[in-house]
């Protein structure tokens, strides 16, 4: 198949994602491009984004199924690192092996059996105990959004690029699940960095990434906190503060059969100034709106 001006525009997450495609998939974009209906650039965007969205999509799915298979870890006080990182080298292998039966799945009830247990949305009865009392509140730390990393947030304009794609009426949901071992392979590789897992996989960074266009912010140090001595003030004080407002928790009551508790704040501990949030306007808030439903409309549907 000949890409002509869509050629030379991929790379890097783009030209990942164009090679998980069908032939009839590469066959279109290459066709719109050439039509001068939409760039080679865009469509290289459209397919970083959405790759990028499969990674988010994957590690939200491995999270909910390690949170259902692990369970129990949340309710031991003993649970040390080594078993944190142990149960997700289990959920790992687990999803790699659904993936390779959806992958080879003869029937569509095959298919959706293996689909729905990827997806993980049936919760473990267990997630929801009271942990009220524990002196550990245990929480693996490599599930946890990472808003800088550009492997997984996208900017403003590979956002576009794929509602500029979905405009042309391109199979959005198509591309997904074209890539959705990609995607799964790659969260699996992050992950297992994070964790200090072996993977013979590398995901690269996306050298086009601009934090200042990226789609979600990352956090920003709180004003006086630049040096690092003063983050670690603003730390130790935050979690002094958490620490004696769990110690001050006591009972409020019921609702709806459940136990009520309310957090008393000490005032000898607060948190460091912040400045004071501005009224929001109608407009502003009207912005808010819109931006939350770009996002949303960006979301693969796992």
């Amino acid at each position: 198949m000949a890409l002509s001006g869509l050629g030379g525009a991929l790379r890097g997450d783009g030209l990942a994602a164009f090679g998980a495609l069908s032939d009839a998939q590469r066959q279109q974009l290459a066709d719109l491009v050439d039509s001068g209906k939409i760039s080679g650039e865009t469509v290289n965007d459209a397919l970083t984004q959405r790759l990028k969205q499969a990674r988010v999509s994957a590690m939200g799915a491995t999270q909910r199924m390690y949170n259902n298979d692990h369970a129990a870890l949340f309710l031991d006080e003993t649970t040390s690192s080594d078993d944190l990182r142990g149960a997700l080298s289990q959920t790992l292998a687990r999803r790699s092996s659904l993936m390779d039966k959806l992958t080879a799945a003869m029937s569509e009830d095959e298919r959706a059996s293996a689909s729905n247990d990827l997806a993980a949305r049936t919760v473990n009865p267990l997630l929801a105990k009271d942990r009220t009392g524990m002196s550990r509140h245990i929480m693996p730390g490599f599930f946890s959004m990472d808003f800088s990393d550009s492997r997984l947030n996208s900017t403003k304009k590979q956002g576009d690029a794929t509602y500029s794609l979905k405009a042309l009426g391109v199979d959005l949901d198509a591309i997904d699940q074209a890539l959705r071992k990609t995607g799964e392979e790659d969260a699996a590789a992050i992950l297992s960095e994070r964790a200090g897992l072996p993977t013979s996989r590398k995901v690269a960074a996306d050298q086009d990434y601009s934090s200042d266009d990226a789609l979600v912010k990352p956090l920003t140090v709180p004003s006086g906190g630049s040096s690092s001595d003063a983050l670690l003030t603003y730390g130790e004080k935050l979690r002094s503060f958490l620490q004696a407002s769990s110690a001050e928790t006591r009972k409020a009551g019921t609702l709806a059969g459940h136990t009520v508790y309310q957090i008393d704040r000490p005032n000898h501990l607060t948190p460091p100034s912040l400045p004071a949030p501005s009224p929001t306007s109608a407009a502003d808030a009207q912005a808010q709106e819109a931006h939350m439903k770009y996002i949303t409309g960006l979301a693969v549907r796992y």
